[in-house]
């Protein structure tokens, strides 16, 4: 769809290029970590899982990046999902420091918190690559249903991220991926459209999205792991594909951090 974006590292390029599905792990800080305002980073490992086809063989699973959230110490503790953050998804062969190991950079200002009906103040984050501006990803304005709009380097609209609805677009379904809490895990999922599709209500079709995986047993339920599919609209290109890894890192820390 449209013109492509040659923008972007390489390293983001090598990584994103052939990578249709990706599995994103989230080790969050314990609930007493939480209570205590402790400053411990969250860490966010990133696998291109194209080739994997069956979720308990790992050897499909291929780790293409890391991260660790940069946060403002008060702001986290007392301002939760709407925390600024700053977060540098790196080259997991690399040495942390070294100056070229970035693949992309999400900046998150401090925004009002989520609500309908906003005419301002909207949540936002924006997607950087070495020297270059990807775009950005933004909260819209909405009624009944939550929606965020991806912009290109030229505030383009590319694609439109919302969960599944019912009712004729006035509520969220739940029920699209199956039970909607397995293993106190809430499995909301949120689904990409492209810019021109002509509706994004109910089952209008869509070109990729992001699902909270279930965990596999319950005693998994405990632990501080979350885990993500991200899946690529086929005809993106990395510098798209690191626009949706951007887009996930911010209704992480709006929605899937704190649905279990």
């Amino acid at each position: 769809m449209g013109e492509k974006m040659d923008r972007g590292t390489d390293l983001m390029k090598g990584a994103l290029a052939e990578c249709q599905k990706m599995e994103i792990r989230h080790a969050r800080r314990g609930w007493c970590q939480e209570c205590i305002c402790c400053i411990t980073k969250s860490d966010f490992k990133y696998y291109d899982t194209t080739l994997n086809n069956d979720p308990d063989n790992n050897s499909g699973k291929k780790k293409v990046a890391l991260s660790k959230e940069e946060f403002n110490f008060c702001c986290r503790c007392c301002i939760g999902p709407c925390h600024s953050f700053d977060m540098t998804v790196k080259a997991p062969s690399l040495p942390e420091n070294h100056n070229n190991a970035e693949i992309i950079e999400v900046n998150r200002p401090c925004r009002v918190p989520m609500c309908s009906c906003k005419c301002c103040c909207y949540q936002e984050a924006t997607v950087f690559s070495g020297d270059s501006d990807l775009g950005e990803v933004r909260e819209a304005f909405w009624c009944c249903v939550p929606k965020f709009k991806v912009y290109d380097h030229d505030d383009k609209t590319v694609y439109i991220i919302k969960p599944p609805t019912c009712c004729g677009g006035v509520c969220i379904d739940c029920c699209t991926e199956g039970a909607p809490c397995p293993h106190g895990c809430l499995m909301l999922p949120w689904r990409v459209y492209n810019a021109d599709a002509d509706r994004t209500n109910g089952d209008a079709p869509y070109v990729g999205k992001m699902l909270k995986i279930p965990k596999a047993t319950f005693r998994d339920t405990f632990n501080e792991t979350s885990y993500v599919e991200l899946q690529f609209p086929d005809d993106a290109d990395p510098a798209r594909k690191g626009l949706l890894l951007g887009a996930y890192l911010l209704i992480n820390a709006l929605f899937f951090e704190h649905s279990e």
